[in-house]
């Protein structure tokens, strides 16, 4: 169903040590064995969304 070269783009790895094959630990998030602590924003999108009425120009709000 794919082309070539997708599937020449395309890697399945077997487990997260196959990871730091393609990336370094210093960009990866801790789930996966890297340094990067989780960075969990939904609490700010929330907030964002509530004070998204405070504001004049208005865009499609975010909804989590």
């Amino acid at each position: 169903m794919m082309s070539q070269k997708i599937k020449s783009r395309i890697r399945f790895l077997r487990n997260s040590e196959e990871l730091f094959d393609y990336f370094p630990p210093c960009i990866l998030p801790t789930e996966y064995g890297g340094n990067i602590p989780e960075a969990d924003i939904k609490d700010w999108i929330r907030r964002a969304n509530r004070e998204h009425e405070n504001f004049k120009l208005r865009g499609q709000p975010n909804y989590y």
